[in-house]
């Protein structure tokens, strides 16, 4: 009878216990971010854990397993779950100590435990025992050991041994000698007290106790063992795969919470190597700048096809306490001039070509905060150039007068919240013309994928993280025509060796596009450029705003750019933009931006120039030449040819005033002269507010003074700001000017505000 009861409770009774559910589901493993190529970028904590894809039995280093058994339960393979000789053990050692010595618990027991945890008592450790012995007819061997190793909390948040392995030494499981092994196989028995980056002494003893087990066991041979208790533990805090941090966090930020859970991979369109060029670029160039006030940049790839973030680096070092998880790649900036490819797209799409000529001249535009008054970056007018030119060299006066001929700010805000800029939220009359040259906030993110729309010939693709099977979803938002005319000028290294010289930054080893800008006061800088399959953005700055010390984006910015876009274009040579059967090319004078008349042919310069075929010349033109060959200017120009900034000579004139020139070629003539009196101001105006704009080296700090006529004899004085050599330092505030002829003693008086934007 007895004995049949012994049967009953041992073979029939545990199956009256319910199965533990969490037996049922899989070990949890935290979702692993990749790279496009399958190399881990982050694992996120599965249930607080750090833990990886859960190994099975046989990819267990044999060591740990052995290891493991002789710490823990090492008749394993011959009880049934329950293990009376250990029991009686306990029992024994309990009394003759007085108190309690070691456990009974078999592995299949813990295993249990580790699934249902339960308040330590009598009654559990009877459940406990009873689930045990269902596990043990329900489960093979192998197959509860393999779960149990998945299941151990090997301290420091490291669950199952494969992130230990991580944790502990920055390596596989697979590669764990005997010496790593046995020290893993020792703290599950009280990962607190044997934490070895608190308590490394207990740690290590406690491995030579499973080391001496293994040998006592006949587990491992004499050698084996020896080399182990003598080998050095290399321990290394390893907290995983912690790459392109600010790529990463800007993607989790974006995906629900229930996507997160799981043990699959979740694989994004980051190019590790890509990445890790631009990270590269940025700690090697900020590092040449550290004199100057430079802390911080910012890069963001894109693949223009897909709309694939291929990098994305926030900040000079994740790390850093000086603000290093801040992200400067969506941080608002002010671009300074790197908007103003857009302005001359407008243009582009409407009446005017790369050779229109452009009236670079003082222009005032009164404004709901008063006079808004441009001013080129180094204070000087440049006369009549070309929109080619004006783009390419970054002339401000250029750009707002463009501006204002084809749209104004509403149709500026419009194209750009179109191409994806959303921190344009104000009423465009806020922005005034100056958004053209930076007034307005933009993130890098968003500026670069708006040029990826121009690399793309006008087509909008939406930015994507995650790859997909799908393709993207285009929208026509820019005329291709005109995109392609912009791409051409911006990659003219040529057209731009006024402001920047031949041999800048900018100049690449192949076919770019490329723009820079700068903010007020050198606060910050910036340079985006494409070629057909890249589009690249990089920012430099200052996260608390603090202006650099006279680093441009020429300076700042671009090399870094140079440097990853060159890596880019020799790992991934890219063909430049086929010109669209729409585009001509035409023989025009660079002073006319039309075909000199035949009796002038071999006397003037020409050059060849792009023209969409519709705004193209067509036939003869009325001549703006005189009899001896020189190009007659519209009468707004009389006053800057008169002027120092003249740098046409005597190969120019203005037409009287009353005159009917004008920009012959398609632009609108855009006068802003002063007429009346025999003697004035001209530079600047009383009332004028001027906006400290420097987009490239000259400060943008000094403002010519001007008078017409103009008289070299004359002197400029003010009680506020420094005058030297016909020029006036600019300071924010308000200041008034005198300027005297010291012939007559007449003088005559203006004032000025100067505001940083």
């Amino acid at each position: 009878m007895g004995l049949a009861l012994g049967l009953m409770g041992w073979f029939a009774l545990p199956w009256v216990m319910p199965w533990p559910a969490a037996l049922s589901r899989p070990v949890p493993a935290g979702m692993r971010i990749t790279d496009v190529h399958g190399t881990s970028l982050r694992r996120l904590l599965a249930g607080g854990m750090r833990a990886e894809a859960p190994p099975s039995l046989p990819e267990i280093p044999k060591a740990l397993v052995l290891a493991t058994l002789a710490a823990e339960d090492h008749r394993f393979y011959r009880h049934g779950g329950i293990d009376p000789v250990a029991m009686a053990r306990a029992v024994r050692d309990g009394v003759s100590a007085g108190r309690r010595v070691s456990g009974a618990s078999t592995l299949t027991q813990q295993l249990v435990k580790l699934a249902v945890p339960r308040a330590r008592t009598l009654r559990t450790k009877g459940l406990e025992m009873l689930t045990a012995r269902r596990v043990e007819m329900t489960w093979s061997k192998d197959q509860i050991l393999e779960q149990y190793l998945q299941r151990l909390d090997y301290g420091n948040l490291h669950l199952g041994p494969a992130a230990a392995a991580a944790g502990y030494f920055g390596k596989p499981l697979a590669d764990c000698t005997l010496a790593e092994c046995a020290f893993l196989a020792g703290l599950p028995q009280s990962p607190s007290r044997l934490n070895p980056w608190r308590h490394a002494d207990r740690a290590v003893k406690r491995q030579q106790w499973v080391l001496n087990r293994l040998g006592v066991l006949g587990w491992a041979d004499a050698d084996s063992l020896a080399r182990a208790r003598t080998e050095p533990l290399k321990l290394r805090r390893h907290y995983g795969s912690f790459m392109a941090p600010h790529f990463v966090d800007l993607l989790l930020s974006s995906l629900p919470e229930t996507s997160r859970a799981g043990a699959e991979n979740l694989t994004t369109t980051l190019d590790l190597d890509i990445q890790q060029t631009a990270e590269r670029a940025v700690a090697s160039h900020l590092a040449r700048l550290a004199g100057k006030n430079v802390t911080q940049a910012a890069v963001v790839v894109l693949e223009n096809s897909t709309g694939h973030v291929l990098a994305l680096t926030g900040s000079r070092d994740y790390g850093a306490a000086d603000g290093g998880q801040v992200n400067g790649a969506v941080a608002r900036r002010s671009p300074g001039s790197a908007l103003k490819p857009f302005t001359y797209l407008l243009a582009m799409q409407q009446d005017l070509s790369p050779a229109s000529i452009l009236a670079d001249l003082p222009v005032e535009y009164m404004t709901a905060t008063g006079i808004y008054r441009p001013q080129n970056y180094n204070h000087r007018a440049a006369g009549p150039v070309s929109l080619r030119t004006a783009l390419a060299n970054s002339l401000n006066l250029s750009a707002v007068r463009t501006l204002q001929n084809h749209g104004g700010p509403q149709a500026l805000v419009e194209a750009l919240q179109s191409a994806g800029l959303t921190t344009l939220t104000k009423p465009a009359a806020d922005y005034g013309l100056g958004l053209t040259i930076g007034g307005g906030e933009v993130t890098l993110l968003e500026l670069t994928a708006a040029c990826s729309t121009l690399a793309r010939m006008g087509e909008s693709v939406p930015v994507r993280f995650q790859p997909s099977a799908a393709p993207p979803v285009r929208q026509r938002l820019f005329d291709p025509e005109a995109c392609w005319l912009l791409a051409d000028i911006l990659s003219d290294n040529d057209a731009r060796a006024r402001s920047f010289g031949l041999d800048s930054a900018l100049r690449m080893p192949f076919p770019c596009a490329v723009k820079t800008g700068t903010s007020t006061d050198y606060r910050d800088n910036w340079t985006v450029g494409y070629n057909a399959r890249f589009t690249v953005g990089v920012w430099v700055g200052n996260f608390d705003n603090s202006p650099m010390r006279g680093v441009s984006g020429v300076s700042g910015a671009a090399p870094i750019f140079r440097e990853i876009f060159t890596w880019l274009g020799n790992h991934f040579p890219s063909p430049w933009f086929p010109m669209p059967p729409g585009i001509l090319v035409c023989e025009v004078d660079p002073l006319t931006g039309l075909p000199p008349p035949p009796e002038l042919r071999g006397r003037r310069p020409v050059i060849l120039e792009k023209f969409r075929r519709t705004l193209a010349p067509s036939g003869p033109e009325t001549a703006p030449y005189d009899s001896t060959g020189r190009v007659i200017l519209p009468a707004e120009y009389a006053a800057w040819l008169a002027g120092p900034d003249n740098w046409l000579g005597s190969t120019a004139v203005a037409e009287p005033a009353g005159g009917t020139g004008g920009n012959r070629q398609g632009g609108k003539a855009q006068s802003n002269s002063n007429s009346g009196g025999n003697w004035r101001i001209t530079s600047p105006l009383p009332g004028t507010t001027v906006l400290l704009d420097p987009d490239i080296p000259g400060g943008g700090r000094w403002l010519p003074l001007r008078t017409v006529p103009d008289n070299p004899t004359t002197q400029w004085s003010s009680p506020t700001l420094e005058i030297q050599n016909g020029r006036a330092r600019l300071l924010p505030g308000r200041h008034k000017l005198t300027v005297q002829d010291p012939v007559t003693g007449r003088s005559l008086t203006t004032w000025i505000m100067v505001r940083e934007r």
